[in-house]
């Protein structure tokens, strides 16, 4: 193959163990630990590549370089027999193809396609909002076996306020009208294309809704919608079981576009990224509520990425700003529930208003994210994330990252102060927690790279073998006498759209600045 190669999609596999890559020759397989690529194809351009899980299983789509290669065309195949177990030709463009061990998933421009993936039999289809950018998160689990894509934008109408949001109003679980026709199951390996029904998708006449002050209605097309008090909603996730073949609920996730979401992997937890990309949310599957609340940064970025760790302690989140975020999650606040119930859009209207860091509108963008604080909407004080003092790599200091420190305790006084006479909102904003860990890539800040991150299983490194890396850090320091050899760091790992991997470390305990061990080109491979 060429190394000059045009790479058209990159994704790891459910549990971040393989990689998969399309290209404009082929596609390859790589494994991630040891790195190495154990299978490769060079039959056309593909523009779609995902696994299932570590199997042999893929789920391929052409980019429509040639006739059998067509974007409407979904062929699975097994790598390890080289044969082809069934092509689904559809209407249109695949957007996205996701699975687990019971369900694939075909999205669609506008609809959902959902099979039995053990017999490849159509299931159900769903009629949903325009979707070219393939938003869409299906659970790894098949005991929380969940699939999450945005919702239609929605107009709310309030006569009282005229910033009220679904948060303002409580949805019967047992009533939310979420009528979707289910299409008459079928063997879609025999048709040219899936047969499909419409159905209605959040149709503001079918919802159930306690509330006197905030009516939801579809968007409508007549001209007198335009009321002062009238708000476009656009940043709803709907919850789709895919056991029952049923929606469960509307979590009402930002206010503007959704810009990236992801389902943890076994099924509890939902994160979502607005378009701006400031704020992250977390919200638990089984009861709709916001558990977490991060602030990623102060200017606004695109999100490319998020991804649960294992046990749901750590997110990830992988960013335009060639940044990677690593949020701790604990145990205490999602547990117990000591939240802010009231999921309101201050922090997506106001945020920056607030925030004392705003001295740092001159600074680039790279100061800006690696250094900004993230709130969460539970108390910080209260889990063991800041129990230890963050470790920062020295090669990083910065004049913003010294004005950004002495922002933060000046805000923490602020909020010491004023948190008696603000509410609860306000104080969080004023009094901002650091974001757990963080890692820059390192690429050239004038390149658009994109980049997907995932999170490993712990893994024990004996410092010993490569001291380089731990010299500039607490690990390395001599004030660190009894320091162990072996240390238990915890894997992430980022690859790029220009064709390299990297494998990073943080300390669960500490966080701060992930070291980079070691990085791998694809393309080169």
């Amino acid at each position: 193959m060429s190394s000059t190669r045009a790479i058209n999609f990159l994704n790891f596999n459910q549990i971040g163990s393989c990689i998969s890559m399309g290209t404009s020759e082929g596609f390859e397989i790589f494994n991630c630990d040891p790195f190495g690529k154990f299978y490769s194809d060079e039959s056309g351009g593909y523009g779609i590549v995902e696994m299932l899980f570590s199997t042999s299983l893929l789920a391929v789509v052409g980019v429509g370089d040639q006739p059998a290669m067509s974007p409407r065309r979904l062929r699975i195949i097994n790598t390890k027999r080289h044969s082809v177990i069934c092509e689904v030709t559809f209407p249109s463009t695949i957007q996205a193809v996701k699975m687990n061990k019971a369900r694939l998933i075909v999205l669609l421009q506008d609809q959902i396609y959902i099979y039995d993936i053990s017999t490849m039999r159509l299931l159900h289809t769903i009629e949903t909002a325009t979707n070219l950018r393939g938003l869409i998160a299906v659970s790894p689990s098949l005991e929380n076996n969940y699939l999450a894509y945005p919702s239609p934008p929605k107009v709310i109408k309030s006569e009282i306020k005229g910033h009220a949001t679904t948060n303002n109003i409580s949805l019967s679980s047992n009533d939310v009208g979420l009528n979707l026709t289910q299409s008459r199951p079928g063997d879609s390996s025999t048709e040219v294309g899936p047969r499909t029904t419409t159905g209605d998708l959040i149709s503001g006449t079918n919802q159930s809704l306690e509330s006197e002050n905030a009516p939801i209605t579809s968007a409508p097309n007549h001209s007198n919608s335009k009321n002062a008090n009238s708000i476009m909603k656009n940043g709803d996730v709907i919850l789709f079981n895919m056991q029952t073949l049923q929606p469960t609920m509307v979590i009402e996730a930002h206010k503007g576009e959704i810009a990236a979401l992801v389902l943890s992997r076994d099924g509890t937890l939902l994160a979502t990224a607005s378009e701006k990309g400031t704020i992250l949310r977390v919200f638990s599957v089984e009861t709709g509520s916001k558990v977490y609340q991060f602030r990623r940064g102060t200017y606004p970025t695109k999100i490319y990425s998020m991804c649960f760790s294992d046990d749901n302690q750590f997110l990830a989140a992988s960013s335009s700003s060639k940044t990677v975020h690593i949020f701790k999650l604990g145990k205490a606040a999602y547990v117990t529930g000591n939240v802010d119930a009231n999921n309101s859009d201050l922090e997506d209207q106001e945020a920056d208003d607030f925030s004392i860091e705003e001295l740092e509108e001159g600074e680039h963008e790279e100061i800006a994210s690696l250094g900004q604080s993230s709130s969460a909407s539970f108390d910080s004080a209260q889990t063991d994330t800041h129990s230890k003092e963050p470790v920062v790599d020295a090669s990083r200091r910065t004049v913003g990252r010294m004005i950004r420190n002495s922002s933060q305790k000046l805000s923490r006084k602020a909020a010491k102060t004023l948190g008696a006479y603000f509410p609860i909102k306000v104080t969080s904003i004023l009094e901002p927690s650091r974001h757990f860990a963080s890692l820059k890539l390192p690429i050239d800040s004038g390149t658009t790279i994109k980049s997907i991150t995932t999170i490993g299983q712990p893994v024990d490194i004996d410092a010993t073998e490569c001291p380089e890396l731990f010299e500039n850090s607490l690990w390395g320091s001599s004030a660190n006498e009894n320091k162990p050899n072996l240390m238990k760091m915890v894997p992430v790992r980022v690859i790029s759209s220009d064709g390299y991997m990297y494998n990073y470390v943080l300390d669960p305990e500490r966080g701060g600045d992930c070291l980079l061990l070691s990085q791998f080109s694809l393309v080169m491979y």
